[in-house]
């Protein structure tokens, strides 16, 4: 009888200590210790390359997208010389999925304790990238990363390249005539002129977690929309480095993200460039000399040339934005320019989508 209460004392005993620490930790803990978002990345920064000692400083990331571009993570951690790791647990369906990296300089990741990616070393802005098979469930993925000096970038994303659920279903793309004359390049449907005068961008679709879209192409512009994974975009223009896109969201704000976490099937190279900001794809008609052919600048990001004036003429060749051209002539509704372009070829396009300072109706007829 003794031992019985002596054990009972000893379970109460254990039960108000248990107790106890719970209510000290809920005081000094705070909630955002004990419940933090999984969808975040535990992130931890040290000023060192080597992640030696306690970190610096410890917060939540909601993506690891980063492009800091001669500052520094944070006012606590160096602008050159530091290092950070990022933590997070994932739910994966069965598959085997393409891990990326990109940065300037080093960095490595794991999966479930397996290296996977090891570019430890300085270097200018690369990608690196890595096919894991993944059981289904939740596993857990650590990156780490180490900045040198100068530029500071460090990216990480992943896509199913196959397995028993569908990958992320991204807008139909147009359907291209089968026989172009030029097989290298794509050739692109008639862009019809817009009642409303917009132009008809190519699609693009955010394929990270999270996305910060900015108001200048840069990490120095002030964040004006986070974007989430799928988000569809509508792509203007792209920057001087073809670094960042700037965007339209359907029916939401217009600004700047990085090219490396959209997905389009449309050639960047093909994109007209934009001045600094929100301003537009930047088109200025040459200037045209009186002893010279007059001439104009394609408008829009890829157009194409065609035997007549009309979209029932057979494409003979595809021409990109700001490709200057030569103006030949004109049909009779003088919606349709006769053009040469650079290689040579004599064809016809359709004149919304050339800029020119040259009166198009001086242009001879048929």
């Amino acid at each position: 009888m003794l031992l019985r209460r002596r054990d009972k004392t000893h379970f109460w005993g254990l039960l108000a200590v248990g107790l106890i620490a719970t209510v000290v930790l809920l005081l000094f803990a705070g909630p955002s210790s004990l419940f933090a978002s999984t969808d975040a990345w535990h992130g931890s920064y040290w000023n060192n390359t080597d992640l030696k000692g306690h970190p610096d400083l410890v917060r939540y990331d909601p993506a690891i997208d980063f492009d800091w571009e001669g500052l520094s993570p944070d006012p606590v951690i160096n602008v050159d010389n530091f290092s950070a790791r990022w933590e997070r647990t994932v739910g994966f369906s069965k598959g085997t999925y393409r891990f990326k990296a990109s940065m300037d300089d080093g960095v490595r990741a794991w999966v479930d304790g397996k290296l996977i990616i090891d570019d430890w070393q300085e270097g200018k802005l690369r990608t690196i990238e890595a096919d894991v098979p993944l059981s289904d469930g939740a596993h857990k993925i650590t990156v780490e990363y180490y900045e040198k000096g100068g530029k500071a970038i460090a990216g990480f994303t992943w896509d199913m390249v196959y397995g028993s659920s569908m990958p992320p279903t991204y807008p139909q793309q147009p359907i291209y005539p089968q026989q172009p004359i030029y097989p290298q390049q794509p050739v692109y449907p008639e862009q019809p002129v817009p009642p409303s005068g917009d132009v008809i961008y190519p699609v693009g679709v955010v394929k990270s977690p999270y996305l910060n879209m900015r108001s200048g192409p840069g990490t120095k512009y002030h964040v004006v929309a986070v974007l989430q994974q799928h988000t569809e975009l509508s792509i203007i223009a792209r920057s001087s480095g073809s670094t960042w896109y700037l965007v339209k969201t359907p029916g939401g704000p217009t600004g700047w993200v990085k090219r490396y976490y959209v997905h389009t099937d449309f050639p960047y190279t093909s994109l007209p460039f934009a001045d600094s900001g929100q301003g537009g794809p930047s088109h200025k008609p040459p200037a045209q000399a009186p002893s010279q052919q007059p001439s104009g600048t394609v408008n829009i990001g890829a157009l194409n040339v065609r035997s007549g004036p009309g979209t029932n003429y057979r494409v003979i060749a595809v021409v990109s934005g700001g490709t200057t051209v030569t103006l030949l002539g004109r049909d009779g509704s003088g919606r349709w320019l006769k053009v040469k372009i650079p290689t040579g070829t004599v064809g016809w396009v359709n004149g919304y989508y050339i800029s020119t300072s040259y009166p198009t109706q001086n242009l001879q007829s048929g």
